[in-house]
C-alpha cells in the first residue's frame, strides 16, 4: 500500500470552489488600514519604506528569524541590531536597553509558531522609549492573547495568510495609521493553487504522494546544483506585487471561525502522544494560540527528517539558515534552536486518523536518533 504524504502547509480541498463565502472576517481583515501583498516580506518592506526609514535608522531584530524579513530591511539599508531570546523565546529587556541608541526606530517581535508574545508589555516598553513596535505574526494569523488578536498592539503588523489556509499567497499588512500602499501588478495565482490541490490529493492517495515526493526531491537536487535554495528563500522579489487574484477569490471561501480551535485541538492531541520531545515554551499550549506547526527537538534532526520523509511525513528544520548578516557566534541559543528544532504538520485539515499516522511515523523513527 502506497504511503500518503503529510506536509507542513495547509492543503486546498478540491471542493472549495463550490463553497459559499464566509461572513467570518477576523483581524486584521476587518481593519481599515489593511494592505495585502503577495508575501509578508513585501508588507514589511513597504511599511518601512512608507515611514521613510533608511540607512540612518535602526531596528532591534531577533537573532532567531526566517531571513526574508531581515532581507527586506537590508534592501532599505536599515541598520540591524540583533538581540538574543530568553528560554521563553522572548526578548530580554535589559539586553534591549543596552542596544538602544538615538537612531533606533522600532522593536521587532515575532510570534513564533502561532504562540502569542506578551505584546501589551512590549507596547508599553516601546512607548516609554518613544519607538515603534513591529509585530511579526506571519505564523500567528488568528492567534490572540487575553482575547486581543495578535498584531493589535503593533504600530504595524504582518501576516502570512497562506500559512493558515491553503492559499497561493497573501502577505497582510495592518497599521495603526494609514500607510501609503505600493501596489502594482497582481499575479493570477492559478499554478500555486494547483500545487495546493496536489498537496491535498497527496494526503488522500498514496500513488500521487509518491510521484509528488520524487518530483520535489528532483527539484531539491536541481536547486542545490544551482546553489539557489537558501539565496532564493531570502530574496525580496518584487515588493509591489499584490496578493494574487486567486488568493482574493479563495480567502472568503476558506475563512472559518473554528480554524484556530481545530489547530489547538490537533496540537493538544500531538502533545499528549509526543510531549516528551517538545521543547519549552511549546510544551504548554496557551488558550489563544493558533499553532502553525508542532515542534520537536532532537540531537540529529536532519537524519530524523530524512527517515521521516520515507514514511510520507514532511517535516522541516525550522529556520535552519539565518540571514548572512547575523554574527552566529554571538547568538548560540538561536543557533541551537535552528539546528535542533524541527516542525511537524498540525494544520486544521488533518484528522485524528491522519495525526495518528504522523505520530506512529515519528515513533518508528525515534530509535534511530540518540536523544
Amino acid at each position: 500500500m502506497k504511503t500518503c504524504r503529510f506536509g507542513m502547509w495547509p492543503v486546498l480541498p478540491l471542493n472549495v470552489h463550490f463553497k459559499k463565502p464566509s461572513d467570518y472576517k477576523p483581524f486584521p481583515l476587518d481593519e481599515e488600514n489593511l494592505q495585502i501583498y503577495s508575501r509578508a516580506r513585501h508588507a514589511m518592506y513597504n511599511a518601512c519604506k512608507a515611514l521613510g526609514w533608511g540607512k540612518e535608522d535602526a531596528i532591534l531584530v531577533p537573532a532567531y528569524h526566517h531571513g526574508s524579513e531581515i532581507q527586506a530591511l537590508c534592501d532599505l539599508d536599515i541598520q540591524l541590531k540583533y538581540y538574543e531570546l530568553t528560554d521563553k523565546l522572548e526578548p530580554n529587556p535589559e539586553e534591549l536597553d543596552q542596544l538602544m541608541t538615538t537612531n533606533v526606530r522600532a522593536l521587532y517581535i515575532t510570534h513564533y509558531l502561532g504562540f502569542p508574545q506578551n505584546a501589551a508589555f512590549w507596547r508599553k516598553w516601546c512607548d516609554e522609549r518613544n519607538i515603534m513596535l513591529i509585530e511579526d505574526a506571519a505564523q500567528a494569523f488568528l492567534a490572540e492573547r487575553d482575547g486581543i488578536p495578535v498584531g493589535s498592539h503593533g504600530d504595524f503588523s504582518i501576516y502570512c495568510l497562506y500559512k493558515t489556509y491553503g492559499l497561493p499567497d497573501g502577505g497582510a499588512l495592518v497599521s495603526k495609521k494609514p500607510l501609503k500602499d505600493n501596489y502594482a501588478k497582481a499575479p493570477s495565482g492559478v499554478w500555486p493553487m494547483v500545487k495546493r490541490h496536489i498537496n491535498f490529493v497527496s494526503e488522500q492517495r498514496g500513488e500521487v504522494a509518491g510521484l509528488h515526493l520524487r518530483f520535489n526531491d528532483a527539484m531539491s537536487v536541481y536547486k542545490k546544483v544551482k546553489n539557489e535554495s537558501n539565496e532564493k528563500e531570502l530574496q525580496l522579489g518584487d515588493p509591489t506585487t499584490r496578493a494574487s487574484a486567486m488568493t482574493m477569490k479563495l480567502l472568503p471561501l476558506l475563512l472559518d471561525e473554528n480554524t484556530a480551535a481545530k489547530r489547538r485541538e490537533n496540537y493538544r492531541y500531538m502533545l499528549s502522544k509526543l510531549g516528551e520531545l517538545v521543547p519549552p515554551p511549546f510544551n504548554e499550549l496557551p488558550d489563544g494560540a493558533s499553532p502553525f506547526a508542532f515542534p520537536v527537538k532532537l540531537n540529529d534532526a536532519k537524519e530524523f527528517l530524512a527517515r521521516l520523509k520515507k514514511k510520507g511525513v514532511i517535516g522541516q528544520l525550522f529556520w535552519l539558515n539565518p540571514h548572512p548578516t547575523l554574527p552566529k557566534a554571538e547568538f548560540p541559543f538561536s543557533i541551537e534552536l535552528r539546528e535542533g528544532v524541527m516542525a511537524l504538520p498540525v494544520h486544521q485539515d488533518l484528522s485524528v486518523k491522519e495525526l495518528d499516522k504522523i505520530i506512529n511515523a515519528v515513533k518508528e523513527c525515534l530509535p534511530v536518533v540518540q536523544l
